[in-house]
């Protein structure tokens, strides 16, 4: 067997463990944020690059998609069936979640009459506040859908000429520095930016079967790799004027996720807690970013203090649970 088949069969093993350990990274990088602690040396680091999760699931969305086109056969059945599969397994939480969110964002956070709110409700609902001004949000579900319409053509321009990847990830790099000038770009560089990341996930799915050498210096190479970058883009994210433009970060967590995930490939294993809570790594992400709007609005960030980190992702994990099994009820979950 091959190292290059080996590797990715323990990432796929322990996939709903490092799941689980983003989810709550990227909970603790937004909380971190969003409340203004106090620097703690080595943690407040750590947390400052937790976004990098976001990159994490792409890679491995770009992966298990091109490796479930041969079991599902969609070159020879035709597509639909992906697209009824994978929008559904988006749309479905992104509906249970965003429609009460908001809801409430309209009555509680926004000013102005009837129509007005309602106008609102539907321009964040349908992702039009993201692309004209910038709403965050919710924005990683709008992104993995323009992802999963993207993926048929990125799978078979690939897949028919592998030299290809190449010049696709320098036009796609190039193409997310340019529209972080752009005004009508600007807005949704962030999905841009992880774009080639999805994509390398799926040419990493399509690669010829190789020998991997050297894995004592790739391991090593990794961590100066995770280090210095990761110090790097934490001390950016963590200063009040940011050192490297928000474009250059994000392309840069591009090699700091590689390097993560052949650190990862080689250690560790499967911890049942980490993977009962990356079953719900999509829930958590869109409950969790919503819950900060009430509790802010409510003053509980105020009033719990620190306590806030026990309070709001036991809440938000509950919740996603809930969601989660109200899409099993459904039976369009996973």
């Amino acid at each position: 067997m091959s190292g290059r088949v080996l590797g990715m069969r323990k990432l796929l093993e322990k996939r709903n463990t490092i799941y689980g350990v983003c989810a709550i990274w990227i909970v603790l990088f937004h909380t971190f944020r969003r409340i203004g602690m106090p620097y703690i040396p080595v943690v407040t680091n750590i947390v400052g690059v937790g976004n990098i999760s976001v990159d994490i699931f792409f890679f491995f969305s770009g992966l298990c998609l091109a490796l479930s086109v041969e079991k599902h056969n969609y070159l020879e059945n035709g597509w639909k069936g992906y697209f009824r599969r994978r929008l559904t397994r988006i749309l479905v939480p992104y509906l249970i979640i965003g429609i009460p969110y908001y809801i409430w964002d309209a009555i509680f956070e926004s000013s102005g009459g009837i129509v007005r709110r309602i106008a609102l409700f539907f321009a964040n609902i349908s992702s039009a506040s993201f692309w004209i001004k910038g709403t965050l949000t919710t924005w990683y579900a709008y992104a993995i859908l323009v992802f999963y319409v993207l993926f048929p053509i990125l799978y078979r321009v690939i897949k028919k000429s592998k030299a290809s990847v190449f010049y696709l990830l320098t036009g796609m790099i190039a193409f997310a520095i340019v529209s972080a000038y752009i005004p009508i770009l600007k807005n949704s560089m962030i999905m841009w930016a992880r774009l080639p990341i999805f994509t390398i996930g799926i040419a990493a799915a399509l690669r010829e079967r190789r020998k991997l050498t050297g894995i004592r210096h790739r391991i090593i190479a990794s961590f100066v790799i995770v280090i210095a970058l990761g110090l790097l883009i934490s001390i950016s994210e963590i200063s009040e004027t940011f050192t490297i433009p928000q474009v250059y970060r994000f392309l840069l967590y591009i090699p700091m996720t590689l390097a993560l995930l052949t650190i990862l490939t080689w250690t560790g294993g499967k911890l049942r807690f980490f993977e009962m809570v990356g079953t719900l790594t999509f829930e958590i992400y869109l409950v969790h970013n919503t819950l900060f709007h009430p509790f802010k609005y409510y003053g509980i960030m105020e009033t719990t203090g620190y306590w806030l980190y026990l309070i709001m992702p036991v809440i938000a994990f509950f919740i996603s649970w809930l969601v989660k099994k109200a899409e099993e009820r459904m039976k369009i979950a996973g």
